[in-house]
């Protein structure tokens, strides 16, 4: 799946229109509501369509899961948001040891801002 940057993140794509009307056909038969027609699933696009596919997914799950009404593309835009959160803090930064000569050269870099700041300089 080809993905290409948008504000800073990851878009569905062309390939994902069809997982994406299908996954909201499904919601909508649970809640017993009719398809969306082209008008109603450009809006859900538009308006999920800056969050990669598995968020948008689980967001749906998380929502037929834990309400009894229909969502609304505020509700799952709510979702996507907590999910991408979710994953970003599950993503570890890798560690670096620092040398002790770079330990030094940082500490005295931040010991010269400080006085700096103080007008000690």
């Amino acid at each position: 799946m080809v993905r290409r940057a948008y504000r800073g993140g990851n878009i569905l794509n062309n390939d994902d229109k069809i997982k994406f009307k299908e996954m909201l056909n499904t919601v909508f038969d649970i809640y017993n509501r009719t398809h969306a027609d082209q008008n109603l699933l450009r809006v859900w696009w538009i308006k999920l369509q800056s969050y990669d596919m598995p968020v948008v997914s689980k967001a749906f799950d998380s929502w037929t899961t834990s309400s009894n009404k229909a969502p609304t593309p505020y509700d799952i835009i709510l979702l996507c948001r907590q999910k991408s959160l979710d994953v970003m803090a599950t993503k570890k930064l890798p560690f670096k040891p620092l040398s002790p000569e770079k330990r030094k050269e940082i500490s005295e870099k931040l010991q010269g801002l400080i006085k700096k700041m103080r007008g000690v300089v």
